[in-house]
């Protein structure tokens, strides 16, 4: 798991050349990020004791990868829904590797 768990994950934009292959590219608040590598997925779905309304991202199965930018900064970001899922893929910064 990552040095730094972000508290709540922050949304962010990713490009993936297909729907579940890791992301090439990710876009926060005007900052782009080229990845060259990337490890993952990592699938979770939700406990069924947990109630949706707790956590949004609990309430669904997420896909988790940990990738590399060009620069060398690691991140680990979530994707929830898309391909063969139940709503369209949305992407989530969860944390970040030292």
């Amino acid at each position: 798991r990552p040095v730094r768990l972000l508290a709540r994950p922050l949304a962010i934009d990713a490009v993936a050349p297909v729907p579940d292959d890791p992301p090439v590219l990710l876009r926060r608040d005007g900052h782009s990020h080229r990845i060259g590598h990337a490890d993952g997925p990592e699938r979770l779905t939700p406990e069924w004791w947990l109630r949706p309304e707790h956590c949004e991202l609990a309430a669904h199965t997420r896909d988790y990868y940990r990738v590399e930018d060009a620069a060398g900064r690691r991140f680990w970001v979530v994707r929830v829904g898309g391909h063969a899922m139940e709503r369209p893929a949305r992407w989530y910064l969860h944390g970040l590797f030292a």
